[in-house]
C-alpha cells in the first residue's frame, strides 16, 4: 500500500547558511546609460533584491508561514522506467462529501506556491461548487524528488500526477493548468481519458492552422478572416513573445546543463533568471519583495536543484527517446486532439505571453467553454485568482458546460 505522509518544509541550517554566505560575496556587473527592462532586470532592482534577500529576509519566517497554511504530503510513485519517486504535494479537501477533485499543476517558473491564493476560494461551496484540490510539485520541482535518469519528459511527468491522484483515492477527476501545467493537463487529457473528463486551461499554447499541416483547420480559419482587432493583438503578442521573449526556452530546451551551472551556484543569477519573467510576464502585477525573495528560494532551496527545472524543456523538445516505453513529444502534443469526451474551458487573460485568437484553441479538443479577461497574465492563479476560481465555477458549476461530469461529484 501507498505510504502517504505529512510533510514540513524544514531547509536545513546549513542550506541557509550557504545562501548568506553566496549573497554577502556577490558581486554585480556594470549597466548601460538609461538602461531598462527591455536588456533584462534593472541593476538597481538587483542590488536591492539581493540586499534585501541578505540583509532583511527571513526564510524561516516564510517557512513557518507556508506550514501553517498549507496541508502538505509526501506521496511515493513508481514510474515506468524510473523507478520510485517521492512527491511533495499540497492536499487540501473542502469537507464536503460531493467535492469535485481538482488537480492543479503548475509550470516553470512556477511552483506549488501558485495555488496558495487559490485553495480558500475552492474549497468553500458557496457562489458555485466546492473542490478537493490537490497541487503537487512537479518532479525536479519545490520538494519533489528529482529524476536522475534521461528520458523524464511528458509522459512520464504526467504519469506522476496521475499516479499521485489515484493514490490520494481520486479515480475520477478534473484538472486546471497553466505553462507546462497547461500543456502536462493535455497529455493526460488523452492518456488517461477515462480518469479526467473536464480540463481548463490559462495559457494554451497551439500550432497555427498551417495548410500543410491541417488543411481543414485551415478552411475553417478563412471564414473568420479578416481578423478582428482583438485577433491581431493576439497574433502580434505571440509574435513579439517568439521573436524577443523565448530565448531562455531555446536555451533550458538545448543546453539545460550549461545554465544549470549558474542557476545552481549563485543565486544572484537564479534571482535575476526567474524575477525578469515574474515581471515580464505579469500584467503589471505589483510583486512585493516577499513575494519575489520566497518564491526563488523555493527554488533555490529545492530537493532537486534549481537547474533541474530545466529539463523538462529538454526533454519535451527532444527526439523520441528508444530506451523509453512511454513517449510524448511537445510537438506530437500539439497535433493531436483530445478524445471527445474530455470537455474543455479555454482562459485568455490579457497579460498572456502567448496568444492566438479563441477559435484556434479549438485544435486541441471539444472546446466547450471560452473567455477573456482584461486583467491578468501568465501567473493567473497568483495574479488573478479570483477570475481564475470564477471561470472554473462557470465551467463546472450548475448550468456550466461540464455539470457533473465526475459522477456523484458535482460540488454542492
Amino acid at each position: 500500500m501507498t505510504t502517504i505522509t505529512p510533510f514540513t518544509i524544514a531547509v536545513p541550517d546549513e542550506h541557509i547558511r550557504q545562501l548568506n554566505q553566496k549573497l554577502e560575496q556577490a558581486t554585480f556587473p556594470d549597466e548601460l546609460d538609461a538602461a531598462g527592462w527591455d536588456m533584462g532586470v534593472p541593476l538597481v532592482d538587483m542590488k536591492r533584491l539581493v540586499t534585501i534577500w541578505r540583509e532583511n529576509f527571513d526564510w524561516r519566517a516564510q517557512e513557518k508561514k507556508l506550514n501553517d497554511q498549507l496541508k502538505q504530503f509526501t506521496v511515493p510513485v513508481t514510474v515506468d522506467d524510473f523507478g520510485d519517486l517521492d512527491i511533495h504535494v499540497v492536499h487540501h479537501r473542502s469537507g464536503n462529501p460531493r467535492a469535485i477533485p481538482l488537480l492543479f499543476i503548475h509550470g516553470w517558473p512556477g511552483n506549488f506556491l501558485e495555488v496558495t491564493k487559490l485553495l480558500p476560494l475552492l474549497t468553500k461551496d458557496d457562489h458555485g461548487p466546492a473542490f478537493d484540490v490537490v497541487a503537487p510539485s512537479l518532479p525536479n520541482y519545490g520538494f519533489s524528488q528529482g529524476v536522475q535518469k534521461r528520458g523524464f519528459g511528458l509522459a512520464q511527468y504526467t504519469e506522476t500526477v496521475h499516479k499521485v491522484m489515484i493514490a490520494l483515492g481520486y479515480d475520477k477527476y478534473v484538472v486546471q493548468g497553466g505553462d507546462w501545467g497547461s500543456i502536462i493537463a493535455r497529455t493526460l487529457a488523452t492518456n488517461y481519458s477515462t480518469h479526467i473528463s473536464a480540463v481548463h486551461l490559462n495559457t494554451i499554447p497551439v500550432s497555427p492552422p498551417y495548410p500543410w499541416r491541417n488543411p481543414l483547420r485551415f478552411l475553417q480559419s478563412l471564414i473568420s478572416v479578416p481578423f478582428s482587432a482583438k485577433d491581431r493583438a493576439c497574433i502580434s503578442r505571440t509574435f513579439e513573445y517568439v521573436t524577443k521573449g523565448s530565448g531562455y526556452m531555446i536555451q533550458q530546451a538545448s543546453r539545460p546543463q550549461t545554465l544549470g551551472y549558474g542557476l545552481h551556484d549563485s543565486p544572484v543569477a537564479l534571482l535575476a533568471w526567474i524575477y525578469d519573467k515574474l515581471h515580464s510576464w505579469s500584467d503589471s502585477y505589483s510583486w512585493t519583495d516577499e513575494e519575489i525573495l520566497t518564491w526563488v528560494s523555493v527554488y533555490f532551496f529545492s530537493t532537486a536543484g534549481p537547474a533541474a527545472s530545466t529539463r523538462i524543456y529538454y526533454e519535451a523538445f527532444a527526439p523520441k527517446r528508444v530506451t523509453v516505453k512511454k513517449w510524448v513529444g511537445i510537438f506530437d502534443m500539439f497535433e493531436t486532439p483530445a478524445p471527445a469526451g474530455v470537455r474543455f474551458a479555454v482562459a485568455q487573460f490579457k497579460g498572456e505571453i502567448m496568444q492566438w485568437p479563441l477559435a484556434w484553441y479549438r485544435a486541441i479538443g471539444n472546446v466547450v467553454q471560452e473567455s477573456e479577461f482584461e486583467c491578468g497574465g501568465h501567473f493567473a492563479a497568483w495574479e488573478a485568482p479570483e477570475s481564475i476560481v470564477g471561470d472554473l465555477k462557470k465551467f463546472l458549476g450548475k448550468d456550466g458546460a461540464a455539470y457533473a461530469v465526475v459522477e456523484g461529484k458535482d460540488g454542492y
